[in-house]
């Protein structure tokens, strides 16, 4: 995953068929270190259309594929 990249989600059958097809910016990383020492894995992406950042956990990276042309330079 690149920061700054356009991708698309694909269809899948993981739960969240309310992105199929959808695009997003992907931010970034955004994990959380909780006080117990464990680092939660998620990432922030930004919805096309949309104002407001999302947090996903990385289980939904696998149905983000990067749009052809899109962030390279």
């Amino acid at each position: 995953m690149k920061a700054g990249q356009l991708y698309r989600f694909e269809a899948n059958h993981g739960g969240v068929s309310s992105f199929d097809g959808k695009l997003a910016v992907y931010l970034g990383e955004a994990f959380i270190h909780r006080s117990d020492g464990v680092t939660v894995e998620n990432h922030k992406i930004l919805m096309v259309g949309e104002s407001t950042p999302r947090i996903i956990d990385r289980g939904i990276l696998k149905w983000m594929c990067p749009c052809e042309g899109a962030g390279s330079a």
